[in-house]
């Protein structure tokens, strides 16, 4: 059910609620200009007025072209924004002032456009950004809040739209590109991948995985499917669907992983049952490409006592999902009509 929109200055690519300040999130805009060849950009920071229904503006900071955009908690007094940028560049926000970043590094070969980066801050923080030719970069932050350039290896011969830590193994990276390889990498030692997967028949673009599964991955290709995989058996997926577009970004609810909310590029926004491999909902109100969407970030905890007060005895894994998805917020973002809209099933 539609709630709220807002209009950007340049075309939304991504977009994610802020984990401690629960009614704000985070959107980055991309705009290139043929005639000068430029990639200019913007974040906003958002903030949802559930009483009025409107989006109102908090922070807003012209940039480079954003290409991705992630919070990073550092410790529990230190939340950052992270953002990859046209210029090949990361960048680390504080959450309350957009103008004066910490860090601001070349991370790619060339200022190579960086087009996903992420973080594994259980330890060392470090990040792996991937680039518009292929390559991977591994970077830490360290104690004094300054990134340290520590590897960067050719991972494939197309623009590699996904990159992903392992959640359970610090040495495990995963990526995914347009030469619609899906590849695992031990940082070790990047001279070839541990692990090739051929199975996709178009560009991956989104790569998943399960933090309380340490097995489990899920990955969205150009070729309209969510797979799910077992990283001790990547010869076929456990589980696949097809959702009518390109499958641009998943995001697992953070009450239950199984229900995946995911950007289908020219489909809209769906919500998949990963146990039943159905399609729930499907958002359509925005009139382009779906690109950037995310689950409001609750308390979690307490979200999930309410719902354990009502489903006594009942695994957190099969609380009722219609109250679930009742009480979930999402933000969404689609490219060329500049849109941005607030809304719940």
């Amino acid at each position: 059910m539609f709630q709220a929109s807002f209009l950007t200055d340049s075309p939304p690519d991504s977009i994610e609620w802020c984990p401690v300040r629960q009614n704000i999130f985070a959107c980055g805009t991309y705009l290139y200009n043929p005639e000068n060849t430029t990639r200019q950009g913007s974040i906003y920071l958002f903030q949802y007025n559930s009483s009025s229904k409107t989006i109102e503006v908090n922070q807003q900071q012209s940039t480079e072209g954003i290409l991705d955009l992630k919070w990073v908690q550092c410790s529990p007094e230190h939340t950052f924004l992270s953002t990859v940028s046209a210029l090949g560049q990361l960048s680390l926000y504080p959450s309350n002032d957009l103008t004066k970043p910490i860090i601001c590094e070349d991370v790619t070969n060339d200022q190579t456009i960086a087009l996903a980066h992420s973080w594994f801050h259980l330890t060392n923080h470090y990040v792996i950004i991937s680039d518009q030719q292929g390559y991977l970069s591994v970077c830490e932050l360290d104690n004094t809040n300054g990134l340290r350039f520590s590897q960067s290896w050719s991972a494939h011969e197309y623009e590699c739209w996904a990159c992903a830590w392992d959640k359970h193994d610090p040495n495990v990276a995963y990526s995914g590109a347009d030469d619609t390889l899906f590849k695992i990498w031990d940082i070790r030692d990047c001279k070839q991948a541990t692990h090739v997967n051929r199975k996709h028949t178009m560009g991956i673009c989104s790569i998943v995985v399960d933090e309380t599964n340490p097995y489990e991955l899920l990955t969205g290709s150009f070729d309209e499917y969510l797979r799910q995989w077992d990283k001790r058996q990547m010869t076929n997926p456990v589980k696949d669907i097809k959702l009518g577009g390109g499958v641009w970004k998943i995001r697992p609810h953070p009450l239950n992983h199984d229900l995946l909310l995911c950007a289908c590029m020219q489909n809209g926004f769906v919500i998949v049952d990963l146990k039943l491999l159905k399609i729930l909902c499907h958002y359509t109100q925005h009139g382009s490409l779906a690109y950037g969407c995310d689950w409001q970030a609750n308390d979690s905890i307490n979200q999930l006592s309410e719902l354990m007060d009502d489903c006594m005895a009942v695994e957190t894994s099969t609380i009722d999902t219609g109250k679930i998805l009742s009480e979930s917020l999402i933000a969404s973002c689609s490219f060329y009509d500049k849109t941005v809209h607030v809304w719940s099933q």
